[in-house]
């Protein structure tokens, strides 16, 4: 039995409607690259709420979702020194950025394997920023100036709270009942735009080397992957003359 097929008699949206909906969620493996920092992925979560409408003759459907996605990185290294080389216990390990996303797009069928339908993905993506984690780091200002500001900060002068992106990718979904069906999905989310953005500096006390220094730009754009379980339902009716 084919997951996209629907079995209804009559033609779709003359003698009969319907839409497909249901929820999703999962693993999300973020990066980024943070000047000045050795990043590696951070394990994230994620869960969303969607629609679909029902494919054209089994094979081509548009898609919209609103969910909750994790973005973010996680430090390779977790030793830093002050001065007189005393260790800096650092609050947290990595930079966690809660975001809202809407996204829309269209699903093309490109097999039919066995009992299950495999697919490809494409769209696009709208975010708003809910909260981070970068707060955890004003810590360290008792370290004193030097070693706050060598992390980002919690301010949404340089937190940008809307960002954008790309969603592609595949998966397989398996009929369950005839109303019913459930679906493995992976996907990778480039973002367009800059999750964090904060200009160069200046004349910051270098406790090193003495004098000033300069701390660095930080232009940050996310970049993840999800692996996604999920279970889609039928909803349908016909009409009457």
């Amino acid at each position: 039995m084919s997951a996209q097929i629907i079995d209804e008699p009559g033609e779709y949206g003359i003698d009969w409607g319907g839409y497909l909906f249901g929820i999703r969620g999962g693993a999300s493996l973020g990066t980024q690259d943070w000047s000045s920092f050795e990043t590696e992925v951070n394990l994230g979560y994620h869960g969303d709420l969607f629609l679909e409408s029902i494919p054209a003759e089994g094979r081509f459907g548009f898609w919209g979702l609103l969910g909750y996605h994790q973005r973010g990185s996680r430090l390779k290294r977790q030793r830093a020194f002050t001065f007189q080389g005393n260790p800096v216990i650092l609050p947290a390990d990595d930079f966690v950025f809660n975001n809202l996303s809407v996204a829309v797009g269209g699903k093309q069928v490109v097999s039919y394997f066995g009992t299950a339908d495999l697919y490809y993905i494409i769209g696009v993506r709208a975010e708003y920023n809910l909260s981070t984690n970068l707060g955890n780091y004003d810590q360290l200002a008792s370290y004193g100036g030097f070693i706050r500001n060598a992390y980002p900060f919690d301010s949404y002068e340089f937190i940008n709270r809307f960002t954008y992106g790309a969603t592609v990718g595949g998966g397989a979904v398996v009929a369950l009942t005839e109303g019913i069906g459930g679906f493995i999905e992976l996907t990778a989310q480039p973002d367009f735009s800059f999750q964090y953005k904060q200009g160069p500096i200046n004349n910051v006390i270098d406790p090193y080397g003495g004098g000033n220094t300069t701390i660095g730009e930080r232009a940050i754009r996310n970049f993840t992957v999800e692996l996604s379980i999920g279970l889609r339902l039928l909803r349908k009716w016909r009409y009457i003359d």
